[in-house]
């Protein structure tokens, strides 16, 4: 058997989690390839892999030790495969370019919100409410392969983004708001 995790470099911890991450960051090409080329079957085969692979890190992840390298680049790659897929959904007439910004901006305000936490030696979690948000952009990215009236479960999953984005600002500017990555990962150890 392999002994996770694996080094490559002496900095860079792969473990099973952050494999599986890796392996959803590279569906993204050939998935939006496929929604471009409108081949609907493969792009959403392609889609429910990916999805598959990040329900299936986060669980692992939760079994094993999580990393710091986990911790950005599981929201890293979510927001890249989540926001290809809308681009290219845009660019073959599923969704208005109004729905894209809209879904890039909280995506932004969350991302950006999550480096501050973590520059400032912040733990890090996701909670309810963004969980609440992914299943349901999940769901209705799902349904937009499957038919064009999919849009408007799109249009309910951002503002379930923005809802989720508001919850963590308000979560953020409470005191004593604790916030933990797993079991009481330091969101950046090595300061």
């Amino acid at each position: 058997m392999l002994d996770f995790p694996l080094r490559i470099s002496n900095i860079l911890p792969v473990t099973w989690a952050n494999l599986l991450t890796l392996i959803r960051l590279s569906v993204v090409a050939p998935m939006t390839w496929a929604v471009l080329g409108k081949k609907a079957d493969l792009g959403l085969g392609l889609f429910l892999f990916g999805v598959a692979t990040d329900i299936l890190d986060g669980w692992v992840a939760r079994r094993e030790r999580p990393t710091v390298l986990g911790q950005l680049l599981d929201p890293f790659v979510d927001k890249v495969f989540y926001f290809s897929l809308c681009v290219a959904f845009h660019a073959v007439g599923l969704l208005p370019l109004s729905a894209v910004l809209l879904f890039l901006l909280p995506q932004i305000g969350i991302g950006i919100g999550t480096l501050v936490l973590w520059r400032q030696k912040a733990t890090l979690r996701a909670r309810w409410a963004g969980k609440a948000a992914a299943a349901l952009t999940a769901l209705a990215t799902g349904l937009l392969f499957l038919t064009p009236q999919g849009v408007w479960a799109y249009w309910a999953a951002i503002a379930a983004q923005f809802g989720a984005g508001i919850y963590y600002l308000l979560q953020q500017t409470r005191r004593g708001t604790p916030e933990a990555a797993g079991p009481g990962i330091p969101a950046n150890p090595r300061q």
